[in-house]
Order: C-alpha cells, then structure tokens, then sequence
C-alpha cells in the first residue's frame, strides 16, 4: 500500500455524495451532497420528514444509501466510528435502564482503545451527582446527558448530534451549549440537528436547511438570517391617531407582505395608548413615519431571526 502524503490535505470530516434513500415508494433523501470540513459547527434544520435523521443515519452508516456514498475523515463510517473518532448523541438510543450512570460509562469505555477519564466526564457533564442511580429513574434530561457523556467517552474528533436537548428544560439547554461552546473551542468538529431554531442562531456557524429530503439552503448563519429582511416595530401611540398612521404606513408600504397589528381593545381602566406592531422589510421609513405623531413613544426595531428566515425559506417550497 502506498504510504499517504503528508503533504496532501486532510479529508473533509464529513464527505456525503449524491445520497439518496427510499423506503419503498417514500423518499426520505435525495441527491444530497454535504462537505463538513474539519472544526466547524453546523446546524441541520428541517420539519418533521424533512431527512434530517436519515441523513443523519446515511453520514453514520447506520442506513446504507439507495445511491451515492458517505465518508467520514476519509473513511468508511464504521471505520471512522470503530477507530473513536466519532461521538453520537441521539435523540433516543438504547441505555440499560437497570445499570447505574457509572457502570453504564464502565460498560461502554472498556469497548474503546482510549477513553476519557470517567470522574473528569461525570463532572463535565454534570452527572457527578447522579453516578449511582440507575439509568430507569434518570429524567429525559439527564438520560441526554448521559448519551452525551458517552459521545464524548473516547474523545472524538467529531461530534454528531441528533436532537441533543429533548427532554431538557431550559436551565439544562443552557448549560448544555455552553459545554458545546467549550468543545468547539477545543476544536471539535459539531453537527447537529435541532428543532429550537434559537439554539441554531445562537451556536452554529454554518445552518443547513432540508425540505423534502433535499438540501434547500446551505450558508453562513448570519447569511441566511440575513437574506429575509424581515423586521419587526413595535410602538406606542395615542389611539385617536390610528388614522393618522394608518395613512402614513399606507403611503410608505411597496408591498403587501407588510403585516401590521394593533392592541387597541378598549377596556375599562384601559391605557389611552395603542400598542402597533409592524413586521415585513424596510420599516426604517415607517419608523420615522410613526415616531412624528404626536404621543408616539417606546419604539422598538429588531432585526430578522433564523426562525423567520427558515419559515419564509419552507413557505415557498409549499
């Protein structure tokens, strides 16, 4: 066998090449091509059916594609996965729910060649606490964290990610991706798959969104973020000057895809104020438009989030 070139550059960490896959006559992915290079972070979104797990599975070797090929770090995935460098966090898996938290880790670090040191993972993961109760009386969060400790038990270059924070209440998400934030910066690769679009914005770099087991848009997050221009307002107005901002917006709007709302419902006791949302592109106008009416006050402006961009990204494809 020839000796390879040291000089050559490394494969990418990920390597998924016109992949498709059937069930039957269903279609769960098709014709997708995805390149990970090595330390990136990247998210993959979709609705339910959309692929996510199935390219998931095909990236793992779990499911052998209909068509094309997947490679991680150059190699077979069962490969990559048998040599530790790869971890997997899935959204369910199986875990012996007799076991205790510290056997369960036992069990599984005496099936890798490495493996970190299990009192160091128990308080990286935050199962210190919990190394002697059995797997059965875990809650869905801590069983996450577990399937988390055991990604991460030999080490790996990579992690996979599949829903990561189901089950999770909010406090626990947040200390989930703040260890997350800290394997990246150590260079791990991270992929993952989630529902929480804010988890997406917050942490990846790169957001990949699939619809119909294709790949509808692959970019820069802040990119893709960026591309709907929506914006909301939201301000403070007297209600008798509901005609007076009516007309302005009328005269300002290009466009139909304006929304505008009004919390006006007169009730006993009530605010003379009016509170007016308006979301669409280009409120800036509307901005200065509403602000010279008299009585106008608490004006707010945000830009898009990721949630608007992937909803106006699905929308079209319905």
């Amino acid at each position: 066998m020839t000796a390879p070139d040291p000089h050559s550059p490394a494969p990418p960490v990920i390597d998924v090449r016109g992949a498709h896959k059937s069930f039957g006559t269903v279609t769960a992915v098709a014709g997708v091509d995805l390149t990970i290079p090595r330390g990136q972070v990247a998210a993959l979104l979709g609705v339910n059916g959309a692929g996510k797990t199935t390219l998931i599975d095909l990236a793992l070797g779990l499911q052998h594609p209909t068509h094309g090929s997947a490679r991680l770090f150059g190699l077979a995935p069962r490969d990559a996965i048998r040599r530790g460098l790869v971890g997997v966090v899935h959204q369910s898996g199986a875990l012996l729910p007799d076991y205790t938290v510290d056997r369960t880790l036992r069990l599984f670090a005496a099936t890798h060649t490495r493996s970190l040191d299990l009192d160091a993972l128990l308080d990286l993961t935050a199962l210190t606490g919990l190394a002697r109760r059995r797997v059965g009386r875990l809650s869905g969060g801590e069983r996450q964290r577990l399937r988390l400790a055991l990604a991460l038990l030999p080490d790996p270059d990579l992690l996979i990610l599949d829903e990561p924070t189901a089950g999770m209440d909010a406090v626990a998400r947040r200390a989930f991706w703040a260890l997350m934030r800290d394997q990246a910066d150590e260079g791990r690769t991270i992929v993952f798959a989630t529902h929480y679009l804010a988890e997406a914005q917050d942490f990846a770099e790169r957001t990949i969104i699939m619809s119909d087991g294709r790949v509808l848009r692959d970019g820069p997050t802040d990119e893709i973020r960026a591309e709907t221009r929506t914006r909301r307002l939201s301000i403070h107005l007297p209600r008798t000057s509901r005609p007076d901002a009516e007309a302005a917006l009328t005269r300002l709007a290009d466009s139909p895809s304006w929304r505008v709302r009004w919390d006006d419902e007169e009730t006993p006791g009530s605010s003379p104020d009016a509170l007016v949302s308006v979301e669409g592109r280009d409120l800036d106008d509307a901005a200065r438009a509403l602000l010279a009416i008299p009585g106008a006050h608490d004006l707010h402006l945000t830009t898009a989030t990721l949630e608007d961009a992937f909803a106006a990204l699905v929308q079209t494809q319905e």
